[in-house]
C-alpha cells in the first residue's frame, strides 16, 4: 500500500477525507484514517469539502490559499505533527472569495468546468444534465441551463475525469467508463483520495441494486 506523506497541511482535505474513511464500507479497514481536524478550522465555500460532502450548501467555492505563516493560528496537534519538517512545514488557508490566492492544487481550466458542473449539482441534483460531445468539440458548463457539455475520454486531468465519473454515476447510474484495472490518480494527494471516494461510491451503488440470482428451471 502506498502512503502518502506531506509537509504541507491543509485542513478540509484532511478533515473531510477523515469523515469519509470512518464512514466509508469498502475502504474503512483499508485506508487509514488521518487526524481529525476540529471544525473551528474549516473554512467556508471550500471546493475540497464540495467533492466531499453531499450536503454542500454554498452556491460558490473558492479554491486559492494562502500560506499562514503564524504558528500560533495552527491546530495545536497539527504544529505539533508538522514540526518533524523543520523549515518545510507549511499549514494552508483558504483565501476569502475576491482575495488573492496561490493554486496550491494546481486546478487546470478542465477540472474548474467539472467543478462547476458539481456545484450545479450540489445545488439542484436533479436539474443537471450532461450531453456528450466529440473529442473535437470545447469542454463547457452552462451555469444557467445547468448543462455539461463533455467528452470523457477528451478530459486532460485526473480530477476531471473523476468528477465526471461522480456526476455520471449520481445522475443516470452509469460506471461503464471507470476501468477499475486502470487507477486514474497516480501522484496528485487530492487526486488519490477522490478517486477512493469514487471507488466506494460505485461499491455502494452496486450493493444497493436488486438483482434477482433465483435459479430457473431449464
Amino acid at each position: 500500500m502506498t502512503t502518502v506523506a506531506s509537509p504541507t497541511l491543509v485542513p478540509e482535505l484532511q478533515a473531510w477525507f477523515y469523515d469519509f474513511v470512518v464512514n466509508s464500507e469498502v475502504n474503512k479497514y483499508e485506508v487509514p484514517a488521518p487526524v481529525d481536524i476540529e471544525d473551528i478550522y474549516l473554512p467556508q465555500k471550500s471546493f475540497v469539502e464540495m467533492l466531499f460532502n453531499e450536503n454542500y450548501s454554498y452556491s460558490e467555492y473558492n479554491y486559492l490559499y494562502n500560506d499562514e505563516t503564524r504558528l500560533d493560528c495552527w491546530p495545536a496537534l497539527v504544529r505539533q505533527r508538522l514540526c518533524i519538517y523543520p523549515g518545510a512545514a507549511k499549514y494552508e488557508v483558504l483565501a476569502d472569495t475576491g482575495e488573492t490566492g496561490d493554486n496550491i492544487f494546481g486546478l487546470e481550466s478542465a477540472d474548474l468546468t467539472l467543478l462547476d458542473a458539481l456545484l450545479g449539482y450540489r445545488t439542484d441534483s436533479t436539474a443537471v444534465t450532461i450531453v456528450e460531445i466529440d473529442a473535437t468539440s470545447t469542454l463547457t458548463f452552462d451555469s444557467t441551463a445547468l448543462i455539461l457539455y463533455a467528452n470523457y475520454d477528451s478530459l486532460p486531468t485526473p480530477l476531471s475525469k473523476l468528477i465526471y465519473l461522480y456526476l455520471d454515476l449520481k445522475l443516470y447510474g452509469r460506471y461503464e467508463n471507470y476501468n477499475n484495472l486502470i487507477v486514474i490518480s497516480t501522484v496528485k494527494v487530492l487526486d488519490t483520495m477522490y478517486e477512493v471516494l469514487l471507488i466506494d461510491e460505485y461499491f455502494a451503488f452496486i450493493s444497493a441494486r436488486s438483482i434477482d440470482v433465483t435459479f430457473k428451471d431449464c
